[in-house]
Formats: structure tokens, C-alpha cells, sequence
């Protein structure tokens, strides 16, 4: 049984001696404002907007944002990218001017690398989750292209640049105490992929199904796994209309995850969903089962003491408060070969994610000519199914690979 929902009218901390305490009360609407359990992972509150890259560009900060590009492979045997993303502000009637927390980070040629790109989705929360969002978009290239780890040891590299910009951000002129970003960033050296992940920004490949040669000794076998297949497709998702799998490449990081879920415990935190803190059902039982059942009341990271931070993920780059219970910037990475089978690569904020499957999004793909089309008609559905359940939408981002192989170009594709 999920978490069903109810209003929450926010505890009364000690604001005088919890500043923390107060500053979560203030930015949740005060003593009097009621608090409707939001749908999203994240608490998604108010900010404003910087120009970190944009200020060292000469340009101006946006709401909305996209582009494309084709990349060329750094060697014969390479994979050539075409490329496409778009940032949407979300939709919020309260709130017409409230910013684009979202961010895309591209980055061709990586050190002046051919065949060495970098590409990433990261997903502001809180006060400053703009400000948090652009300070990371900025940094990480820069730290990532300066270790000389790169080439040879780009897992540990990513690490480090993670870490690093988090630490910074903690130093920057900037209020991080209730606010930071997700960051999912995707490294491609010629054929290989490195994912670095953190928060519940998603990477997702597209693969074709593996299929054994089949024989006129083994036709029984073969019709056999047919058979099965159909089954397992009919059990994964029932709204597949692409002949592609999708190979989800992150694991979203949130108390959902058992793994996290006791890590954070461990660390201090208690994981209650906000019906929990109100005492409308009772602490010390986990009462949640999954996201999707879990009726906009996730649950959330609270302090031993207080009614702070109230963070609906175990991993960021930022939150500064949250640290102190296990939240932190430790990336999840995942190394795989791009094959000939997999056609294309999807990294996506949760804006996509809160509604559409991951195989939703992979059929989706699956239908468009290029990754503008692509890119476009992810962010289209994701906000035509957010006004169907809610009153407002997220901010949506989504970047778009379509790769091709040198087979694949020598017949003009």
C-alpha cells in the first residue's frame, strides 16, 4: 500500500535556536501556509536565476533553452553523434516569474580530444537551485578537462570533479544550506560511455534485443524464444510500441532505494514521508512502497532533531545541511561499449521522468526522424501528462544522442 496524502502544516522548529530550522520554515511559506506534498522527488521551491557561463559568454541568463550539433568519431571505429536538447521552464500559475532550475551541460572535443564529448542534465532545487544548477554546469567541465586522469582513468576523474564542485559550491557566494542540483553526466571517449550520476536525473540507452543466428537445426528453439520474448515484453511494459529496450543506465538515488534508504539511517537521518511527521500515520514504519504508489508524499530525509531538511533524494551537489545525515555528492558511475545495437542515449530530469516510463520515453525516440524531433516530442509529452494530473509542471530538460556507426555512414545514415 502507498503513501496516500494530506495537507501538512509545517512543525513549529525552534527558530531562534535552529537557523536551519527556521530558513526550511520560511521557504515552505511560514507559519500559516499549508503544504501540498508535491509530486515530485524534490522539494521545489522558489529561486532566482544566475549567469554563471552566460556571464563569461557576454550573454544573458534563459528560461528556455536548446540546440544540436553532429559529432564527428575521434577514429574510424568510432560512433558518430547527433545531438539535440531542450530545457522548458515549468509551468507554475503561483509562481508566472519563478526561474528554470534545470540546466544542459555540452561540451564537444573535451580538451580538444576528437571523439571525447561530454554531455549532462542537472536539476536545481531550493532557493538557489538556479544559481546551484549554473555553478555546476560551469565548474565541472572545468575541473574534469584539468585532471590528467582523464584519459586513462575517466571514472575516477568524473568522481573527482563531482566532489570537487561540490565543495566549492559549499565555498561560493551562494546559499547552498537548503538548495542544490542533481547532476547526470554522460562521458564519450570514441565507443565507450562513462555515466556519472547524482540526484534522480536519469541516463537511458536504447538497445536492440539480442538474437541468436537461427539454423534449420535449432528452428524449434528459436520459435521457442520467441515466444518468451513476446511474454517478457508483454510483462515490462504494456505500452511498448519500439522494438528497442530500455537500458536504464542510473539508478535514481532517493529513500525508495533500500540501499540508500539504510545509508542515510545510518548516517543520522530519519526517513519519514511528511503524513509521518504530521502523525497522521505512524513513525518508525515504512509506509511507502514505490514512487509510483506513493500519492505525491515521498519519503524524506529529516534531521534527528528537527523538521529540516526535508530532502526527497539521498544525493546532490549542494545542500550543505543535508550533509550532516548522509546526503552527499558520491557519484554512481557506469561504464558500457556503444554497439552497433544501440541507437540512441536519452539523459533527462525528472521533469520527463515524474510521468513517462523509461521504455515509454525509448518507443518515443523510437518514432522520430533526428534528436531535435526527439527532444521535442519527449518534452511535449512529459508536459501535455503533467497537466493531466496536476495544475502545473516541472522544469523539463532532456539531451538526445543518436549514434551511428561507420557501417551505418558508409550507407549514408
Amino acid at each position: 500500500m502507498g503513501c496516500t496524502g494530506s495537507k501538512l502544516v509545517a512543525a513549529e522548529p525552534n527558530a531562534e535556536n535552529n537557523p536551519q530550522q527556521a530558513s526550511f520554515k520560511n521557504q515552505m511559506g511560514g507559519d500559516t501556509a499549508p503544504l501540498k506534498k508535491p509530486r515530485q522527488a524534490r522539494l521545489s521551491l522558489a529561486g532566482g536565476y544566475s549567469q554563471y557561463e552566460n556571464m563569461n559568454q557576454g550573454g544573458q541568463a534563459f528560461d528556455n533553452e536548446s540546440g544540436r550539433n553532429h559529432l564527428s568519431p575521434g577514429v574510424p571505429s568510432g560512433v558518430a553523434i547527433h545531438y539535440a536538447y531542450l530545457s522548458q521552464r515549468g509551468h507554475y500559475p503561483d509562481q508566472p516569474n519563478k526561474a528554470n532550475q534545470d540546466a544542459v551541460l555540452i561540451r564537444e572535443n573535451v580538451n580538444g580530444v576528437p571523439g571525447q564529448h561530454l554531455l549532462g542534465v542537472l536539476d536545481g532545487h531550493g532557493e538557489t537551485g538556479a544559481e546551484c544548477a549554473q555553478f555546476a554546469k560551469a565548474k565541472l567541465p572545468l575541473i574534469l578537462s584539468g585532471d590528467t586522469t582523464l584519459p586513462t582513468d575517466p571514472p575516477s576523474a568524473m568522481h573527482a570533479a563531482l566532489v570537487s564542485t561540490n565543495d566549492q559550491l559549499h565555498k561560493a557566494p551562494i546559499d547552498d544550506t537548503l538548495s542544490g542540483t542533481t547532476v547526470c553526466l554522460a562521458l564519450i571517449q570514441d565507443r565507450i560511455l562513462y555515466v556519472a550520476n547524482v540526484g534522480d536525473s536519469r541516463a537511458v540507452l536504447a538497445q536492440k534485443p539480442f538474437k541468436k543466428p537461427a539454423t534449420a537445426a535449432d528452428t524449434d528453439a528459436v520459435e521457442g524464444e520467441k515466444e518468451e520474448e513476446k511474454k517478457a515484453s508483454a510483462t515490462t511494459d504494456n505500452d511498448t510500441t519500439s522494438n528497442l529496450i530500455a537500458l536504464e543506465l542510473t539508478a535514481d538515488q532517493t529513500p525508495f532505494r533500500e540501499d540508500e534508504c539504510e545509508r542515510v539511517q545510518h548516517a543520522g537521518a530519519r526517513v519519514m514521508t511528511l503524513d509521518q511527521m504530521e502523525g497522521l500515520k505512524e513513525r518508525g514504519v515504512r509506509c511507502w512502497t514505490n514512487e509510483a504508489d506513493c500519492d505525491g508524499d515521498p519519503p524524506r530525509l529529516w534531521s534527528p532533531t528537527g523538521t529540516y531538511p526535508g530532502t526527497a533524494f539521498t544525493r546532490s551537489v549542494g545542500d550543505s545541511v543535508a550533509e550532516s545525515i548522509g546526503v552527499f555528492a558520491e557519484p554512481e558511475i557506469t561504464k558500457i561499449e556503444i554497439t552497433d545495437d544501440m541507437p540512441f542515449l536519452i539523459l533527462a530530469s525528472d521533469g520527463i521522468w515524474e510521468f513517462i516510463s523509461s521504455q515509454k520515453a525509448v518507443d518515443i525516440v523510437a518514432e522520430c526522424n533526428d534528436p531535435a524531433e526527439a527532444a521535442q516530442a519527449l518534452v511535449s509529452t512529459a508536459y501535455k501528462a503533467w497537466l493531466k494530473k496536476e495544475t502545473r509542471t516541472d522544469d523539463i530538460s532532456v539531451a538526445v544522442m543518436f549514434f551511428s556507426s561507420a557501417e551505418d555512414r558508409g550507407r549514408g545514415i
